[in-house]
């Protein structure tokens, strides 16, 4: 088998052989600055980057190396050297460079130049001696993440560090933030607000210069807490999602903002809500002025939605407590549901309510749906009657007179109230929302429901506005300044509906004259014809004495009680309310006094005269000025005491007058 040597061995060889001759042949003392150190040294004087000492000759540094034996003499120094680093790199750079500072790099401060540097040639600028020298003494597995800083990916240490000596710790070419800002932009770290941290140029408090396993270098998974108290963002029973995700940064700058809190955003909440879930035609007022955190915690909270309380109380925070605490207060109030019936945010309702006909998502609208609709259920005002809060009142009704918020109260205080209106009980008569009756009405026949029916109906003759269930025909339901609450008072309320004529004509029956209606009549229902209070001639007895018509011969239309043959019940244009002239009236059964003689004279009797009645004075001369019309003790009803037509001759007629 044939052996190979390498070519670098076999050069090597060559030169010490050849040197070995030159020193045998010519023994004498040889300087360094007499000899081409590079025959045998050929590689310190090529590569890359040659040290510039080089092209001046090895002696510029190697003064003290005795070329002539070998190995070389080098007169008790190391190399040779003319002196030991770090002066012997002094006479050439300036030592200002490499002391003096506060932080001075260690191999610089312990002169070991050589440590980072190769005093003859290189491959990397600088004559360092690799290309990423700091990691000869520095771990490098400590700059190597899952997130690294660019310069220390692109081996670029000294973008930030001075390999030598600085003023600022860690050989930093300057102190934070100045630092940092070389690189990132200083907008982003000066606005109004500024973090702590940043103000203080504090970048590594947070952020690791080199890398992180974490994004953005920072020094740990939740590095907010590391100042913060993270029970304040934990703990509790709900927590905001980006806090529990630990995305801080998605509401807050960790920099700086011109933003409160350091807010990414005037109204950070919007970044993730819908902005326009919290606008329309009502906002509520801290919506509107976008404080969110006025009743929302941002980062966690015990109650529901991150509330900062539970409603109520959260609502109390600005609204009057006192308008929800009355003795009677609605369910949903009392319960603390305020959003039952409110948007907490924004609504196409006044009052931020959730529809337009809220009250109906409890309560059944089909007792409000019928004929009758009170006009501000109709208007789905129900607000204008019921508190929806709370009251002092049964039903939650605004007031104890809620009526008169509408009705004129006038209307229901003259001198005579219906007792359900004195005591307030409108809704004993009316349903306050709709009715299958007018006007509200819980039934249709109301008054029935207080009044005894019986006296309102069996009779034989009912009046036709009690027959027909219209009491308000004649009575007014709430009050009257008439007594029986009528409206109007007797006798104009009869004239509502009877004609008037029948009574006002010259001469009245007297009850009728002085309005005395009732005195002859039932108003709703009586046993008689025309609703008479008695039957007649009874009735009439009550004013009239009977005696005068109970004689020994009574007029046969008296007799059978036929008042109204010959008299008008109300008023009359003749006497004594008489249907006709009394003549007329007579003849209509007497029609042969005007064909034949009357009283037993040829030529007959008078039954008119100029001078009027000779024994009554101021009355005319009629059949009534001899003849009583009702009833005598005569038979032929003489007025006067007598037997014969010319006994009662004589007490007008003087004894021996013509006849």
């Amino acid at each position: 088998m044939r052996h190979y040597c390498p070519s670098g061995v076999l050069i090597f060889c060559c030169i010490v052989l050849v040197s070995a001759f030159i020193f045998v042949m010519h023994p004498q003392d040889v300087s360094a600055e007499e000899v081409d150190c590079a025959m045998c040294h050929p590689t310190k004087s090529k590569g890359d980057i040659v040290h510039p000492a080089i092209l001046m000759g090895c002696t510029v540094c190697h003064s003290n190396v005795n070329a002539q034996k070998f190995p070389h003499d080098f007169g008790g120094t190391q190399y040779g050297l003319a002196a030991e680093p770090p002066e012997l790199c002094m006479m050439c750079h300036d030592s200002g460079k490499f002391s003096g500072e506060s932080v001075v790099h260690m191999p610089v401060a312990a002169g070991m130049c050589t440590s980072c540097h190769s005093p003859h040639t290189s491959k990397q600028d600088k004559l360092l001696l690799a290309e990423v020298i700091c990691f000869n003494c520095h771990d490098e597995s400590s700059f190597a993440d899952k997130t690294t800083h660019p310069p220390v990916a692109g081996g670029m240490c000294t973008t930030c560090h001075q390999p030598h000596q600085s003023p600022n710790a860690k050989l930093l070419m300057s102190e934070p933030p100045e630092l940092c800002m070389m690189c990132h932009d200083s907008s982003n770290f000066t606005k109004s607000n500024v973090h702590m941290p940043v103000e203080a140029g504090m970048c590594t408090s947070c952020h690791s210069p080199h890398a992180s396993p974490q994004d953005k270098l920072l020094l740990s998974e939740n590095i907010c807490f590391n100042c913060h108290d993270s029970t304040q963002f934990s703990g509790k029973k709900v927590v905001h999602m980006p806090v529990a995700a630990g995305m801080c940064t998605s509401c807050h700058n960790p920099h700086s903002s011109d933003q409160d809190k350091l807010l990414l955003a005037e109204v950070v909440c919007f970044n993730c809500h819908d902005e326009a879930s919290f606008e329309d035609k009502s906002t509520h007022p801290p919506v509107a002025a976008r404080m969110c955190t006025s009743c929302h915690n941002p980062h966690q909270s015990d109650n529901d939605k991150l509330l900062v309380s539970e409603p109520p109380e959260l609502c109390m925070m600005c609204h009057d407590s006192s308008i929800f605490t009355k003795s009677n207060v609605h369910m949903p109030v009392a319960g603390g549901m305020c959003t039952s019936c409110h948007s907490p945010h924004a609504s196409p309702q006044r009052k931020l309510l959730l529809s337009e006909n809220i009250c109906f998502n409890c309560h059944d609208s089909t007792p409000f749906d019928k004929n009758t609709v009170h006009p501000p259920v109709a208007a789905g005002m129900c607000t204008s009657c019921h508190n929806p809060h709370s009251s002092d009142q049964r039903k939650l009704l605004d007031n104890k007179d809620i009526c008169f918020k509408c009705h004129d109260l006038e209307k229901f205080s003259k001198s005579v109230v219906h007792a359900p209106v004195e005591a307030g009980k409108c809704l004993l008569c009316h349903n306050p929302h709709a009715s299958d009756h007018e006007r509200l009405l819980v039934s249709e026949n109301i008054c029935m429901n207080c009044h005894d029916q019986s006296m309102f109906s069996g009779k034989r003759v009912i009046h036709p506005p009690v027959a027909g269930g219209m009491c308000t025909t004649c009575h007014n339901p709430h009050s009257s300044n008439a007594d029986k609450m009528l409206d109007p008072d007797i006798p104009r309320l009869c004239g509502k509906c009877h004609e008037t004529r029948e009574f006002v004509r010259r001469g009245k029956h007297g009850p009728a004259f002085i309005g005395m209606c009732m005195y002859c009549h039932e108003p709703h229902q009586s046993g008689e014809e025309k609703l008479l209070t008695n039957s007649v001639p009874a009735l009439c007895f009550e004013c009239h004495r009977k005696s005068k018509f109970m004689k020994k011969n009574i007029h046969p239309p008296v007799q059978t009680g036929q008042c109204m043959y010959c008299h008008e019940a109300h008023s009359s244009d003749f006497r004594e309310i008489l249907k006709g002239k009394p003549l007329d009236l007579c003849t209509q059964c007497h029609p042969g006094v005007l064909n034949e003689p009357h009283a037993g004279i040829a030529t007959g009797h008078k039954f008119t005269s100029s001078k009027g009645d000779p024994r009554r004075k101021g009355k005319p001369f009629t059949c009534a000025s001899c003849h009583n019309p009702h009833s005598s003790n005569s038979p032929k009803l003489f007025r006067y005491k007598a037997k014969t037509n010319y006994e009662l001759c004589d007490y007008c007629h003087k004894k021996g007058q013509s006849k």
